[in-house]
């Protein structure tokens, strides 16, 4: 993008010189210096929207991201699937500094526990939730409990409900 905004920005300033030599070229009447005249303001015009263009076009230089968690294999892997994720559920792409921020974030939350990261953030994309965040040791002893009871709810269609009932609940959901 930038190599061809670079190469639009130089055929736009060979476009000018051109228009300077002709302008030399031209017999000297009233007619010729207003249109001149009118040309030169429509052209500063294009100079002002060219400047302001330079800011989107030539972004900020990233940062680099370090974090400790990092180091663990297991949580780089869940990382980038974090990251793929907040890309492919929200349209989220994380920057360098959104990234550093973040992966601060969660060594606070985590006390650099990488473990106990790799869970928030499986529990923010079984959630579908565009954060992670600390969730409450209740919530997180169920989840390593290997011996608790997960109770499984299933809504039955109203057809095999009491004939008394109304027929459209249970389909909701």
């Amino acid at each position: 993008m930038k190599q061809s905004w670079e190469r639009a920005e130089t055929s736009i300033m060979v476009f000018k010189q051109e228009l300077e030599e002709l302008y030399e070229l031209l017999p000297k009447s009233v007619k010729i210096h207003q249109k001149t005249a009118t040309l030169n303001k429509a052209w500063k015009k294009v100079q002002i929207s060219l400047n302001e263009m330079d800011k989107f076009i030539s972004p900020v230089k990233s940062v680099d991201v370090k974090s400790n968690l990092l180091n663990n294999e297991k949580f780089r892997e869940a990382w980038i699937l974090w990251k793929d994720f907040l890309n492919e559920q929200h349209g989220i792409v994380m920057r360098s500094r959104a990234e550093l921020m973040a992966l601060k974030r969660m060594l606070d939350i985590t006390t650099d526990n990488p473990d106990k990261a790799i869970f928030y953030l499986e529990y923010a994309m079984s959630r579908i939730e565009k954060n992670f965040y600390k969730v409450d040791e209740h919530a997180e002893a169920k989840h390593h409990d290997k011996n608790a009871i997960h109770p499984i709810v299933i809504k039955l269609p109203a057809k095999y409900k009491n004939e008394n009932a109304d027929p459209l609940d249970g389909l909701a959901n």
